[in-house]
């Protein structure tokens, strides 16, 4: 029994290690490289800009759009954000674009990034979060529920998409 406590033990830490590696949303929901850090709720973001790399070490090529969410340039963020060519973190990118569409008010330039986001990584917790609170700025609710409990599936373990969309769902309920 003792062995079979401490092995679940150890596969639910690293299932719980693997889906945040593998979630490309840490920091959105930063992320390693740039799945969004910028929260929407309360009108501000979390972008950290001191960060120049991630969590592997190597340039984040977001750095300059990040600095500019964070100072709330978003029309200028996007601009850059389509001059950029992201092969491997595209992902990433159109999350990006979903987002500072979203702040920028285009709402339905948003929702065909978020969704390109989310075709190219169905598990992008950061597009799956954001995605959720463009339907709640659409009062979508059920949307954003449903996006809420795709999280949940992905996420177990504590994540902060799941806490940011949760917080932003009850608090336009109340409203």
């Amino acid at each position: 029994m003792r062995y079979f406590s401490a092995t679940f033990f150890y596969i639910m830490i690293s299932a719980g290690y693997l889906m945040a590696a593998g979630s490309d949303s840490s920091g959105s929901s930063g992320s390693s490289s740039g799945s969004s850090g910028a929260s929407s709720g309360g009108g501000g973001n979390s972008y950290s800009s001191d960060s120049s790399e991630g969590p592997d070490n190597k340039p984040d090529q977001f750095r300059a759009v990040k600095a500019l969410i964070y100072k709330e340039k978003y029309v200028e963020a996007y601009e850059m954000l389509t001059t950029l060519v992201a092969k491997k973190d595209e992902d990433n990118r159109q999350n990006l674009l979903g987002f500072t569409a979203r702040k920028s008010g285009n709402y339905k330039k948003a929702a065909k990034h978020y969704e390109a986001a989310l075709k190219l990584n169905p598990k992008h917790l950061g597009a799956l979060e954001y995605q959720g609170e463009l339907f709640i700025a659409l009062g979508e609710y059920d949307k954003a529920e449903m996006n809420l409990n795709r999280i949940k599936n992905l996420c177990w373990l504590y994540c902060k998409e799941k806490k940011m969309l949760a917080k932003a769902l009850k608090a336009a309920k109340t409203n």
